[in-house]
């Protein structure tokens, strides 16, 4: 069963193809994009943008999937992970013994159709604040987000239909004393997938988060801006003043079985010559097969170097992991390009985020 964590695996290092220039060899996973700031510094930060409902479908977000395929959908992990008491769990999942409780109002349950789970950000409320320009393997790993606690919490049924699509400004917890861990997780997961608030939001939010603890909140990211490109455009991230590290954080959608996509980063003033022998490549791409996809990096000069091989008996998702390249006969300056392609027919996803230290 997963929980909290969803499909954070290290890619497995492709083998050498024919008429390929170079292998690189895996390291260890590595960790998406990380935010920590204080949480009125955090309110502060969240973008104000008008709210469009226009195109709103539910059925546009598809859940609840059983990413590891354990007979348990995202629904039952969330109820598993949160019980009070821990249930036993039968065939097809059905869920005997266990308590929850309900932080919104404090009411505890046995029954498991007593809960709902509730996305904290309403689907309908992501789809008003930029959800709407994601692809559908972005809003399927919204709508099943095991990878942030705060993300999906279970629920008194009737209490999470109250709520409804509502934000801040219109809905907030009975309980008076659950309200700043409320905003708190609102910010977060609007923070986590780069999603937008409208100004009532906004100020309700920094009124709330005056009268809380302004503790430190940490997010890992899943948007990297919050915008998503054709496959033609070739966004370039630049690392200048000496450095040999940049990154790249524009969205770049990965076409169902098209044609490869890439970005750029332009490394500019590295003080080395040459690349090093222990180059590093971190890439998170959001799909849901991971082995459809192929990842190649291009050096300056065009010779390109196999980071991941496409590989159909591999099922889980995403690629979100660090490798190791020997690029020691490569110029170090100049601009790296990523190509990732989706091999196979059934799901799109996208780039997210990719980094590179020569």
């Amino acid at each position: 069963m997963i929980r909290k964590h969803l499909a954070l695996a290290t890619a497995a290092a492709a083998a050498l193809a024919g008429g390929l220039i170079a292998v690189v060899t895996t390291a260890g996973p590595a960790q998406a994009a990380t935010i920590s700031q204080p949480l009125r510094t955090m309110v502060a930060n969240l973008p104000v943008a008008t709210e469009v409902r226009t195109g709103y479908d539910r059925d546009l977000f598809n859940h609840w999937i059983d990413a590891d395929g354990d007979g348990c959908n995202t629904r039952y992990e969330v109820l598993i992970a949160e019980a009070t008491v821990t249930p036993s769990v039968g065939s097809g999942c059905a869920l005997s013994g266990g308590r929850w409780l309900s932080y919104f109002d404090g009411a505890t349950w046995t029954d498991p159709a007593d809960l709902d789970i509730d996305h904290l950000v309403p689907l309908a409320e992501s789809w008003d604040s930029g959800s709407r320009n994601w692809t559908a393997a972005q809003r399927q790993a919204y709508a099943n987000d095991l990878g942030d606690a705060r993300a999906l919490a279970a629920v008194t049924d009737n209490v999470n239909q109250s709520k409804g699509d509502q934000d801040p400004a219109e809905w907030i917890p009975s309980l008076a004393s659950v309200r700043c861990r409320y905003v708190t997780e609102w910010t977060a997961v609007k923070t986590r997938w780069a999603l937008t608030v409208d100004t009532a939001e906004k100020n309700a939010l920094v009124t709330y988060a005056a009268a809380c603890t302004n503790s430190t909140v940490t997010v890992e990211t899943m948007i990297g801006g919050g915008t998503t490109t054709s496959p033609t455009t070739s966004p370039t991230a630049t690392a200048t003043g000496g450095t040999c590290t940049g990154s790249n954080g524009t969205d770049v959608t990965i076409p169902d079985a098209g044609s490869a996509v890439t970005s750029t980063i332009t490394i500019s003033g590295c003080s080395r010559t040459t690349a090093s022998a222990t180059s590093a490549v971190y890439v998170n791409i959001v799909h849901p097969f991971r082995g459809d996809i192929s990842v190649y990096l291009y050096a300056p000069d065009g010779t390109y170097y196999v980071l991941k091989a496409a590989s159909s008996s591999d099922s889980a998702a995403d690629v979100i992991t660090t490798y190791t390249a020997n690029l020691s006969s490569e110029t170090a300056n100049g601009a790296w390009r990523l190509s990732v392609r989706d091999n196979y027919s059934g799901d799109s996803g996208y780039l997210n985020t990719w980094s590179l230290t020569v």
